[in-house]
């Protein structure tokens, strides 16, 4: 199974049509949120691949969950091929930026405590895991939400984005960690999983 995962389009036309196009190879779209304020940009994008399921990043309006419908995958979790499930979480902790969809970790975590995060899980987060390629000017601006649950579950992977400029690959405990840079800068990530095996890479639109 081939996952290409997205995040922080932020209305970039560009970035669009780079996703729609390289989509197509692939048998699932993941999108870690701050797609943009436009509805009419959320519904191309929702054409772009026929299996997407999507999550609201911090910057996201209050129309996200209505217009996604289903594929929205917050506080959720959806069966899909070759036993694996995934599981969404959106949102950030504060940033100096004050976007609708900012909370405390603590906020956070009581809301996803509750999720069913298992060995067999993707983890879809917006923010990555707290200490884990989120550096921003010197300061860690991930979630340490997202990092209890990683470390408490131990989900097969977490795919997140968020931080703009930061990708790479990382483990934490048994969990491999996805970072996608901002797709309105060309950046993007690939999963590859195949008999409960896991490769994760960077790449670009």
């Amino acid at each position: 199974m081939k996952i290409l995962v997205v995040s922080d389009l932020h209305d970039d036309e560009s970035a669009l049509e780079k996703i729609i196009a390289r989509a197509k190879g692939y048998d699932y779209l993941l999108v870690a949120g701050d797609i943009g304020r436009g509805r009419n940009f959320l519904e191309d994008l929702l054409d772009a691949h026929p299996k997407i399921f999507l999550i609201p990043g911090n910057g996201d309006q209050d129309f996200f969950e209505e217009v996604c419908g289903e594929r929205c995958i917050q506080e959720k979790r959806v069966e899909i091929e070759e036993g694996l499930n995934l599981v969404g979480f959106g949102y950030s902790p504060p940033t100096p930026f004050h976007t609708p969809g900012e909370y405390p970790d603590k906020q956070m975590y009581s809301w996803m405590k509750g999720l069913p995060i298992d060995g067999k899980t993707i983890f879809l987060t917006h923010a990555p895991p707290f200490g884990v390629l989120d550096d921003v000017l010197g300061v860690h601006a991930g979630s340490r939400a997202v990092l209890r649950m990683i470390e408490e579950r131990k989900p097969l992977a977490n795919a997140c984005g968020h931080i703009h400029d930061k990708e790479g690959v990382a483990v934490v405990g048994s969990t491999s960690v996805l970072k996608v840079g901002a797709a309105k800068r060309g950046r993007a990530g690939e999963m590859d999983i195949f008999n409960g095996e896991v490769r994760l890479r960077n790449i670009g639109l």
